[in-house]
C-alpha cells in the first residue's frame, strides 16, 4: 500500500507540473512583469478578476494508526486579491487507502501570506463538515478542520501551482464512534500533502 501511495503522490506532482508548464507556454512571447512570488518564477498577478477556482490532489497519512490514510481530491471556489490568495468554499472526496471508506468534506477556507508583497509562503486554513461512510455504517456527518503551510511553485498570468504541507483533524461524536469497530477515540489527526492549481 505504501508503494501505491508514493506512486499516487508522484503522479499528482507530475500532473500539476504539466498543467503549470502548459499555462506558462501559453504566454510565451508576451512581456510580463516579473515579481518573484514562486519558486520557479513567473509574474505576480494571475489576472484582473477577483474570482478564483482550482483543484488540489494529494494524500494523507493517519497519525493515530486507525487505518484512515486517504487519497484526496478537492475543488475550491472563491475570491482573491493581493492580500488574500483565496477566501471561499471547497468540497472534496477523500477515500481511505485500505478500507475503501469515504470522507466527503465541505468547508470554508482561507489562504493568505498576510502581506500584499510577493511571498513564496502562505497559510492554508479550513473548517467544515464531513459526510462519512466508514465500514458498514450509514452515512453520518462530523466536523473537521485543517491547517497547513503552502509553497508557490510556478505562476503565470493564467494559472498558479503550489504544494501544501499540513495537518487535519477529524472529529467523531460518541454515537458515530459506535459505528466503527476499529475506532477507540473521538478524534483522528492526519498529515497531508497536496499539489494544487489555481486559475
Amino acid at each position: 500500500m505504501k508503494d501505491k501511495a508514493i506512486g499516487f503522490v508522484l503522479f499528482a506532482g507530475i500532473f500539476i507540473f504539466s498543467l503549470s508548464a502548459f499555462a506558462a507556454n501559453e504566454e510565451k512571447g508576451e512581456e510580463i512583469n516579473v515579481e518573484r512570488e514562486s519558486i520557479f518564477g513567473g509574474n505576480r498577478s494571475l489576472a484582473e478578476s477577483h474570482f478564483t477556482w482550482g483543484a488540489d490532489l494529494g494524500a494523507s497519512v493517519d497519525l493515530t494508526a486507525h487505518d484512515m490514510s486517504t487519497f484526496d481530491l478537492d475543488f475550491i471556489l472563491g475570491y482573491k486579491n493581493n492580500f488574500i490568495k483565496t477566501v471561499g468554499v471547497g468540497a472534496g472526496i477523500h477515500r481511505t487507502v485500505q478500507g475503501g471508506d469515504n470522507f466527503i468534506p465541505i468547508y470554508a477556507l482561507i489562504r493568505t501570506s498576510f502581506t500584499s508583497r510577493p511571498s513564496l509562503l502562505f497559510l492554508n486554513a479550513r473548517f467544515g463538515y464531513s459526510f462519512n461512510t466508514i465500514e458498514d455504517s450509514p452515512m453520518f456527518g462530523d466536523y473537521n478542520s485543517a491547517l497547513g503551510c503552502g509553497f508557490n511553485l510556478s505562476q503565470s498570468k493564467k494559472a498558479k501551482t503550489y504544494i501544501i504541507l499540513g495537518v487535519a483533524y477529524r472529529y467523531f461524536n460518541q454515537h458515530h464512534q459506535n459505528y466503527i469497530s476499529r475506532l477507540d477515540t473521538n478524534s483522528i489527526w492526519v498529515a497531508q500533502l497536496q499539489f494544487g492549481i489555481n486559475f
